[in-house]
Parts: structure tokens; sequence; C-alpha cells
């Protein structure tokens, strides 16, 4: 009996229940559509039900492009956004909502002069 690989399980099952189409979360999970489509296949085969998803861009989420992140700063982020069971972006807009919440920002930075 072959084993199958759930690692993607909770992250497609969130987006899914969301309803973000496959290519989508994809893109988001750095996997091909064609995994998203096993791992949901296995999901309705096993009772789960997710909402129809109609193409267009009306359904996809907006927001950050984490294309313009380098593939080492993606690689630091791989293992919280691991540990929180959600993607990269989603950890991103994560902290920049903390970051802008609770003003953050220059503390962060540490960028201003300060007057002693």
């Amino acid at each position: 009996m072959t084993r199958h690989d759930d690692s993607l399980d909770a992250a497609v099952r969130r987006s899914a229940a969301q309803g973000i189409g496959a290519a989508f979360i994809a893109r988001n999970l750095g996997v091909t559509p064609n995994r998203v489509h096993a791992v949901l296949a296995r999901l309705r085969r096993n009772g789960e039900v997710f909402p129809r998803v109609r193409p267009g861009p009306a359904l996809r989420p907006q927001g950050l492009r984490l294309s313009t992140l380098d593939g080492a700063t993606r690689r630091a982020f791989e293992p919280h956004a691991a540990a929180r069971e959600v993607s990269i972006r989603e950890l991103v807009h994560r902290i920049l909502r903390t970051v802008a919440r609770d003003d953050l920002v220059d503390a962060i930075l540490d960028d201003k002069e300060t007057n002693p």
C-alpha cells in the first residue's frame, strides 16, 4: 500500500474552502495545478466538500505579489510558514498586517536617526 503525501492538505483545504482556484493555490504553494487537483480529488473522495470555483479574476485574492521576493528571502520564510500551516504569501501578509497595526516599521528597520 502506498502512503500519500498529505503535507499540502491543510493549505489546500483552507484555500479551496474560500473558493480559490487550483491554479492560484498551486502558485501560492509552489506546486503544479495538477498536484493541487490531486489533493482536492483525494479530499473529496474522503467526503470533504468544497465550493465550485468559477473562472475569472473576481475570485482571485488581490494583494502583494511575492514574485518580487528573491529566492533566499522566500526560503527564509518557508519554515515559519510551514510551522503555521500557511503559504509564504499568507505569512508575509500576516507579518505586514502586524507591522502596520502595531506601528513597528521604525522598530524593525531602526533607520531613523535618534537624537541623544
